[in-house]
């Protein structure tokens, strides 16, 4: 009885921090070119079935996934299992947000407690270094709630792969306790790039529905409100590391603006570093689309080639107020 009286109590998933971004892109060489030779991304591996590449810091297997568009074409994995849907991923846009969680056995428990609470699951995944259980949020942004299954990961996952995934049977019996990622990873470095990530920190969404969707990430994805705004219209919530200001922001789309994805940030070592990495930007002719500066943080925005924003920036003093205010809107938009 005590077990079932467990399993309605708190979130569904207890997510420990934002993994991962994966997004829909039209030429896979040309955002491969710019995540990797402007933002600094390594290449971890690259899936050839999928039309994927996987960029990442050394913090995860990615930071950053992006995926060609179907083109009207279903694409699938191992096992014939139906991984995209041709009109899934038919135009550039978000394909997922990734959250870790701690190990498969909680991962496990947050299916049960979705099954128990009528949760719509979406499909279930093996990545043959992970497990995910994908779910939309309100928007109709897709999230993915994944654990590690294996702690040095790049000696399954690297170079150029044909097919990756399968279908994923979550089983209690065999799910441990034990947590498979790096509490310290080698951070890496593409040397003729301008900018030289740690990290991935946090995503913004912009939406129509600010308090709907804080409660989906609350009550499904186990995040905690940290800064709300008087005006109800900017919601900052942070996962589980406590070793990140927050993880995610809601924000409340302007009249004209379409809801989704408003841009993700990557963390630099230090204002030194982004200084450096903003001359060799301008001297390379990149267009900065914004600078921002609060006592939080100080941060410049790129687009890439489909027009995703990327915040890259470097923190400042930590106990400083993340909400800027109304100032400079915001801060553009956290």
């Amino acid at each position: 009885m005590q077990g079932e009286a467990d399993i309605r109590v708190g979130p569904v998933f207890k997510s420990r921090r934002l993994g991962h971004v994966n997004l829909f892109v039209e030429d896979m060489a040309r955002s491969t070119h710019f995540y990797n030779r402007v933002c600094g991304l390594t290449v971890e591996f690259t899936e050839l079935g999928l039309k994927a590449n996987f960029f990442g810091t050394g913090n995860t297997p990615h930071d950053v996934g992006v995926i060609e568009t179907t083109k009207g074409v279903n694409r699938y994995g191992r096992d014939g299992h139906l991984q995209i849907p041709a009109e899934a991923g038919a135009q550039i846009g978000l394909n997922h947000l990734a959250w870790e969680v701690d190990n498969e056995a909680e991962l496990v428990a947050g299916y049960q407690r979705a099954r128990e609470r009528g949760v719509a699951i979406k499909r279930l995944a093996d990545h043959q270094i992970a497990h995910s259980i994908y779910l939309p949020d309100p928007d109709g942004n897709m999230n993915e709630f994944y654990v590690d299954t294996v702690r040095d990961w790049r000696s399954v996952m690297h170079g150029e792969m044909d097919l990756v995934t399968s279908v994923w049977h979550p089983d209690p019996a065999r799910a441990t306790a034990e947590p498979c990622y790096d509490p310290d990873p080698e951070i890496r470095r593409v040397a003729e790039a301008p900018f030289h990530p740690q990290r991935l920190t946090h995503a913004v969404l912009a939406t129509r529905q600010v308090e709907r969707l804080e409660a989906f990430y609350r009550d499904i994805a186990g995040l905690a409100p940290v800064l709300r705004s008087p005006a109800g219209d900017l919601v900052l919530l942070r996962a589980a590391h406590s070793g990140y200001r927050y993880h995610l922001a809601i924000v409340a789309a302007g009249p004209d603006e379409e809801p989704g994805l408003h841009h993700y940030g990557l963390e630099l070592a230090d204002e030194a570093a982004l200084a450096a990495a903003v001359g060799a930007a301008r001297g390379g002719g990149l267009a900065i689309e914004r600078e921002v500066e609060t006592a939080a943080k100080h941060g410049i925005f790129l687009r890439d080639p489909d027009g995703f924003r990327v915040e890259f920036y470097a923190g400042r003093r930590y106990g400083a107020p993340a909400d800027p205010g109304r100032d400079a809107e915001r801060a553009w938009r956290v």
